[in-house]
């Protein structure tokens, strides 16, 4: 296993030196053979792409900003908007890896926009076409009994909430899964199929699941971390309510 590591790093590290190589004979070609007017051609079609992308910047921002002052969206600025939390939003967000305060702002930001596009559909579903998925760290931290395998097994004693959505989940006759990860939660989806999920996690596993998720509206509600991250989470058990009486027929 640890051989085969090592060939496809080193496989994957020749394609690039590979691909500079090539550039760079590409470009001392270039240099050796190309007038001025070729330069300046170059540089027009690099001012060009450049005003491409900044036009289309601003749009995504209008769009962005247009849709979450009205809490709604459609058409263009629909387009306009999923296609700025695709490029846009991912792009700043990389641009401010080192502040996480910003960050986390961000990534609120991208979830609350994301919850807004789906209601902007006006859709409902059908109890048992909704699929609620809970991230493990709900679960108490001394609990001996792993929920995560079987739900079923909760004695629902009060300790976290886990027991409390169980319960509501049964009365609205919606499916509940407890995953232990992003890998694990993107199994379950391939194997329910679920029409709609309402996903519990952090800002940055609900921001690359939203993202990841392609073709099934995801409704995002952030976890509360009082202990700090993935330990003994909490959830705002109203707001989940919230969204299954909002979004079911």
């Amino acid at each position: 296993m640890e051989q085969s590591n090592i060939k496809a790093f080193i496989r994957a590290t020749l394609i690039i030196l590979a691909a500079f190589t090539a550039l760079l004979v590409l470009f001392c070609l270039a240099y050796r053979n190309a007038s001025i007017n070729d330069y300046n051609k170059i540089l027009i079609l690099l001012i060009a792409a450049i005003s491409i992308c900044m036009f289309l910047a601003v749009l995504m921002s209008v769009a962005i900003a247009y849709t979450y002052k009205r809490k709604k969206t459609d058409g263009i600025f629909l387009v306009l908007t999923k296609l700025g939390m695709l490029v846009l939003l991912p792009l700043v967000l990389l641009l401010e890896k080192a502040n996480n305060n910003t960050k986390r702002n961000i990534q609120h930001f991208y979830i609350e926009l994301n919850n807004i596009l789906v209601d902007s559909d006006n859709k409902r579903y059908r109890a048992q076409d909704i699929m609620l998925l809970l991230p493990h760290c709900l679960q108490n931290n001394e609990c001996n009994i792993k929920v995560t395998n079987d739900s079923k097994l909760c004695k629902h004693c009060g300790r976290c909430k886990i027991g409390a959505l169980l319960e509501f989940a049964e009365q609205k006759n919606i499916s509940i899964f407890i995953a232990t990860g992003g890998t694990v939660a993107r199994n379950i989806i391939k194997k329910i199929k679920p029409k709609l999920i309402i996903s519990v996690a952090c800002e940055r596993d609900l921001m690359s699941g939203i993202a990841d998720v392609r073709g099934i509206p995801v409704v995002g509600v952030v976890n509360k971390t009082p202990n700090g991250p993935c330990f003994n989470t909490d959830v705002d058990i109203d707001a989940i309510k919230k969204r299954v009486e909002q979004l079911s027929l």
